[in-house]
């Protein structure tokens, strides 16, 4: 089972961007994940293709659970 945190920023071209962190911690906190999205935006951190992210559209955990099949002879 993989786990990840999607972060998801407005550009400057109102476009949505997601930055994904694999492996978050069990434990965070809304507090903690909005101050870390607020200090990326306010510090101008990372640009996309829109330009500079400008806000936070919101966050989400996302866990997948990948099973293969065995399908060989």
């Amino acid at each position: 089972m993989t786990k990840t945190m999607e972060l998801i920023f407005v550009n400057v071209a109102g476009d949505k961007v997601t930055l994904r962190v694999n492996d978050p911690r069990d434990d965070l906190q809304e507090a903690e994940v909005r101050t870390v999205m607020d200090t990326v935006v306010a510090k101008n951190v990372f640009t996309s293709t829109g330009g500079s992210l400008t806000g936070v559209a919101g966050a989400r955990r996302v866990t997948r659970d990948v099973a293969g099949l065995n399908i060989l002879y």
